[in-house]
């Protein structure tokens, strides 16, 4: 059986298309619908499942991510 490493998921919001996590690196990437990506490094799990389960993603990146974890503007 393969373990999984990395999940993508498209998201409703109004300024973000999709997320990724990846599991062994605990990086989520953001991708926007301006076309910006940023990575967000050392992510929890915990987290990343708070923000999935969000009735606004925007709410929950300003709650769970934004001014806590460190990123890298990818694109």
């Amino acid at each position: 059986m393969t373990k999984i490493k990395s999940e993508c998921i498209a998201v409703e919001s109004s300024f973000v298309s999709s997320l990724w996590y990846n599991y062994t690196s605990r990086k989520l990437i953001v991708i926007y619908k301006s076309g910006s990506l940023y990575e967000y490094s050392d992510v929890k799990l915990k987290t990343f499942k708070k923000i999935k389960k969000a009735k606004s993603i925007g709410v929950a990146l300003h709650k769970e991510i934004f001014k806590i974890y460190s990123f890298t503007k990818i694109k």
